[in-house]
């Protein structure tokens, strides 16, 4: 007895309908298996490219910065970088967020820093060590603090998760990439190597947690970590990927010109450690 042969129409039908399965898998694909065509940079001095330099402009935008790194991935078109060296979130959503459209299919976002003037408790450490960097170093720990524990009576945690609402708002079909900070220097480089180092630990918590309550509808916001990248690379290591005070340089008085970049990544550490860590998170 031979086995019945399907008809035609019957192939022509299981054929409809494996096409569809195969088209609805592919439309279904995460935004991250495309290719991201208008691709916008937000953020403050980190995000512009400082220290790696040279300077495009006065934003101290560079072309080691991580924008542009990024820009030349094969699946990533750089439409703006609107970073600026000193920019707030207040700046940010001011000067930068309008630059956004509703096309934009990809945003990074490096800010926070500067709402803590976490360069000026740096700069407080490196000419006083003692008394006075302690000083520096609790005054900002306690709005962090804050922003942890009660970040809706927070006006810090407030002002990131209003700038990621605007961005979310200004580009409703973007991936949305918010990173934070590396540690600055490595275990034992100084007696204010630690307490700074937990600071900007418990700053990049602070931007996570923000991350993580602006994301859902149409936008995915992600927090990107990039200490683990930076790890063994911080100023007191035999390959620093952040710029360090130049020697016989202890205070930004005495040192010119100098100081302007301290504190900042490499071109290294925008390659190895946030372009790196950004394209890992996309991919």
């Amino acid at each position: 007895m031979t086995a019945k042969q399907p008809s035609r129409r019957r192939i022509a039908r299981l054929t409809g309908v494996l096409a569809a399965l195969v088209l609805a898998g592919l439309t279904a694909a995460p935004a991250s298996a495309d290719r991201f065509d208008s691709y916008v940079a937000l953020g403050d001095s980190y995000a512009a490219g400082q220290g790696a330099g040279p300077y495009v402009d006065a934003c101290l935008r560079s072309d080691h910065g991580y924008p542009a790194l990024l820009d030349a991935a094969r699946k990533i078109g750089l439409a703006g970088n609107a970073a600026c060296s000193g920019a707030t979130t207040a700046a940010v959503r001011a000067a930068q967020i309008p630059s956004l459209s509703k096309k934009v299919d990809l945003v990074t976002i490096t800010a926070g820093g500067n709402d803590l003037d976490s360069i000026g408790a740096l700069v407080v450490c490196s000419q006083d060590p003692g008394a006075a960097c302690t000083a520096a170093l609790a005054q900002r720990a306690a709005v962090l603090q804050t922003a942890l524990n009660s970040p809706a009576d927070s006006p810090f945690f407030q002002d990131l998760l209003a700038m990621l609402n605007d961005v979310k708002a200004k580009a409703p079909r973007a991936d949305i990439y918010v990173t934070g900070y590396p540690l600055l220097f490595e275990p034992g480089a100084g007696p204010a190597a630690a307490p700074i180092n937990g600071l900007t630990q418990q700053l990049n918590a602070v931007i996570a947690r923000a991350a993580r309550q602006a994301d859902g509808g149409r936008s995915k916001v992600e927090y990107v970590d990039v200490s683990q990248a930076f790890s063994g690379h911080g100023i007191g290591s035999a390959q620093p990927w952040i710029v360090g005070l130049p020697p016989l340089c202890t205070a930004s008085a005495t040192c010119g010109s100098q100081t302007a970049d301290i504190f900042h990544p490499t071109a290294d550490g925008y390659t190895k450690g946030y372009a790196a860590s950004i394209r890992a998170a996309i991919d």
